[in-house]
């Protein structure tokens, strides 16, 4: 089992070389209140400073500062007895910087977004904890950290597609044997149309006729030896009216006239 332990052991720690450096930070005190410090040497404050504006993706101190105290504001406090004074809790705000930091932001709009992500996640987890804590899970509790738990999907969505990488769809049309696409511009040509200019002109007009009306075909030939293409109606086999009845019939209709 040691070894099995080993070999997977190596392979973690591979992958734990390949990643990014996390920045870290302390919370010192000055003057009777808390402030940011550097954790490293002071000659490596420099490297401190450049690998946590790339965190928020800023070149801008004052943007670093207001990203920094906002997501301290979202930590839990502890109380420094050396210091008199309530602090965040340092682990908590390394944690959040490095959310931050996983998102890659480029610039500061997408950094204000990776931070509200880690408001949404800090405020989905204590509303998990508090109605899972309790005896019966409040209701309104669990549906509240459902929208925000479907609220920090949205997004990491969000944050896909500004860097292009969200989910396209894709259609393909194919052309088969029998079938044929066709596309035509309603609205492009050189002739007028009569009383429809928004209609087709031009060869576009003769090509949708030529689609939407098939060329007139010769009738087919009677095996009869009249020539008409279809059998006309005739006296033929039928008694023929005589004169006198036709005359009356026309004349009575007349009369009524």
């Amino acid at each position: 089992m040691s070894a099995v332990l080993k070999k997977l052991s190596a392979k973690a720690t591979d992958r734990l070389m390949k990643r990014p450096a996390t920045p870290e930070i302390e919370i010192g005190q000055t003057d009777g209140s808390w402030e940011f410090q550097s954790p490293y040497h002071i000659e490596d404050h420099d490297d401190w400073e450049a690998l946590l504006f790339d965190a928020f993706a800023t070149r801008s101190a004052p943007a670093f500062h207001a990203f920094t105290t906002q997501l301290s504001h979202l930590c839990s406090t502890e109380w420094r007895g050396d210091q008199q004074t309530w602090n965040p809790v340092q682990w908590e705000l390394r944690a959040a910087i490095q959310i931050v930091r996983s998102l890659r932001p480029r610039n500061e709009a997408e950094a204000c977004l990776a931070a509200q992500m880690v408001a949404v996640h800090l405020m989905q987890l204590k509303l998990s904890a508090q109605a899972l804590n309790n005896g019966y899970p409040e209701p309104r509790s669990c549906a509240i950290a459902g929208k925000l738990a479907r609220t920090y999907a949205m997004q990491l969505e969000t944050m896909a597609r500004l860097k292009g990488k969200g989910t396209r769809q894709r259609i393909t049309v194919r052309k088969t044997s029998t079938h044929e696409h066709r596309h035509i511009d309603l609205h492009q040509g050189d002739i007028e149309n009569g009383d429809q200019p928004h209609g087709p002109r031009g060869a576009q007009a003769a090509e949708i006729k030529a689609v939407s009306q098939p060329e007139s075909c010769a009738a087919l030939l009677s095996p009869h030896a009249s020539g008409h293409a279809l059998p006309m109606p005739s006296d033929h086999g039928k008694n023929a009216v005589s004169s006198s009845r036709r005359s009356r019939r026309s004349g009575g209709a007349n009369r009524h006239r």
